[in-house]
């Protein structure tokens, strides 16, 4: 069996919303995530968790069918959800021009 690309942590909420998931056996990255029971229902309560679990808001980033998503595909939405955007635009400001924000070495 291959290595996983992510961490204990998705495995761990994976396994929480998948019910056909079995404790011995792995997601496979390829394989779609409705053949360990995944629906609409499992998929919110999945991705609220990853969202809990990481601190990064997923809204609007899953946008593979339910039926075809795999875990890859969910753990590369994650993952990249926490790269920083180094190459981000300006992000317009309230009360004042565009600027970039805080620097990510910043802190409050």
């Amino acid at each position: 069996m291959g290595q996983t690309p992510w961490n204990a942590r998705f495995e761990a909420i994976l396994r929480q919303g998948l019910p056909a998931l079995g404790k011995d056996k792995a997601p496979a990255a390829d394989v779609p995530m409705e053949t360990y029971g995944l629906d609409s229902m499992a998929l919110i309560g999945i991705v609220s968790a990853l969202e809990t679990a990481y601190g990064v808001s997923l809204a609007g980033q899953v946008t593979v069918p339910v039926r075809t998503l795999t875990a890859g595909q969910l753990w590369g939405i994650v993952s990249g959800a926490l790269q920083p955007a180094w190459d981000a635009g300006p992000t317009p400001t309230p009360s004042g021009p565009a600027s970039r924000g805080p620097a990510p070495w910043v802190m409050a």
